[in-house]
């Protein structure tokens, strides 16, 4: 197996010796690329180690519980790709791709290790795709539900029972399934979908670490909408949105992209395009509700960012990829505040489509 990387770089990093690696994963769509950095665990710093050439442009990406192997969407080949991930270094091996299958734009790993999930905007499904043990995804999905136009985003939830795809534009809802985890298999549930508030169109989601509360970003909103979430039916209801950009932003411009909630479910952070910035909220810890704490500029076309992973340093660091400028830029967060500083930009490939930052112990 041949580990794709650049060696010069590679031997010169300070890293390479740390007992843990912090690794970031970008998906650079315009150079047909998945780039591979380490991130200096005190300072933030980060430097580029190697790269993994694709048959087409990568998107969003996902990582095997044990951080053995990466997943991505090909997009413009209709494929998924596995990469071994080196333990010690993060480097990528040489790609294995499927058969033709679906355009992705959102892939998931469920709980068991088993199954790639997948949402296509294009052609309007929900897939899902088998892992062998070996943890290779094999051959072309297995299942495809058709769920609508622009669906976004896939995710299960804690208990892998049920999954939802959030759909923009017209449909403007968040697609409620049952997910068989053991036969790999989604159903409609009972109610089918959630509807999106009016005109929000909801893009991507992640579950707040108590189970009971799940963020959303709404890309044609420019907002954010708390969900309560009830885990034995597995059916969400709306409670609260709030915009991510200022009250006196032309809302006929710019859309949203991306939201992550912080490992300890105290921040969430969302990415506005057009305004070009991340949008940082405290969550109330008995209510789930959300407070701004304003905007902070980024690059431009913030399409994709990540906090990174607990370890050295903590959950210090937030990189945000300029789709726009084919820049990163580095921020350091402050734990208790909630607050961001940027730090530094650093030059990537074209289109950086994805970007995910990995502990590897």
């Amino acid at each position: 197996m041949r580990w794709t990387h650049l060696l010069f770089l590679f031997l010169s990093s300070p890293l390479q010796a740390s007992a843990s690696t912090l690794a970031i994963y970008v998906s650079e769509s315009g150079e047909k690329r998945i780039a591979v950095f380490h991130m200096d665990p005190s300072s933030g710093e980060l430097n580029r180690i190697g790269e993994a050439p694709l048959p087409g442009a990568p998107g969003s990406q996902a990582i095997s519980a044990d951080h053995k192997h990466l997943y991505a969407a090909v997009r413009t080949a209709k494929q998924f790709v596995t990469l071994s991930v080196d333990p010690k270094t993060g480097l990528l091996s040489d790609p294995i791709l499927t058969p033709p299958g679906i355009n992705a734009a959102y892939v998931h790993v469920d709980k068991t290790g088993r199954w790639l999930l997948s949402a296509s905007y294009s052609e309007g499904v929900a897939a899902v795709s088998r892992i062998t043990p070996t943890g290779v995804v094999d051959g072309a999905p297995t299942v495809i539900l058709n769920t609508g136009l622009k669906a976004h985003s896939i995710q299960t939830d804690a208990a892998n029972r049920f999954a939802f795809v959030p759909h923009v534009g017209e449909l403007n809802k968040v697609e409620q399934l049952r997910f068989d985890a053991v036969a790999g298999t989604l159903t409609p549930n009972d109610p089918p979908a959630l509807p999106g508030g009016e005109g929000q169109g909801p893009r991507h989601f992640q579950f707040h670490p108590n189970g009971r509360w799940a963020y959303f970003v709404n890309e044609q909103g420019k907002s954010v909408t708390l969900c309560d979430y009830d885990a034995a039916n597995g059916a969400l209801k709306s409670r609260q949105t709030l915009p991510t950009v200022p009250a006196d932003w032309d809302l006929t411009k710019g859309s949203c992209a991306d939201i992550h909630v912080s490992a300890d479910g105290r921040f969430v952070y969302a990415s506005n395009r057009g305004h070009d910035s991340l949008a940082s909220y405290a969550v109330d810890q008995q209510s789930g509700e959300l407070q701004s704490l304003g905007q902070t500029p980024t690059e431009k076309t913030p399409r994709s960012f990540c906090l990174m992973p607990s370890g050295p340093g903590g959950e210090n660091f937030v990189v945000s990829a300029g789709e726009g400028s084919h820049k990163l830029i580095v921020f350091r967060r402050d734990p208790k505040a909630g607050t961001l500083t940027p730090l530094q930009t650093y030059d990537c490939g074209k289109g950086p489509a994805w970007v995910m930052g990995v502990l590897l112990d």
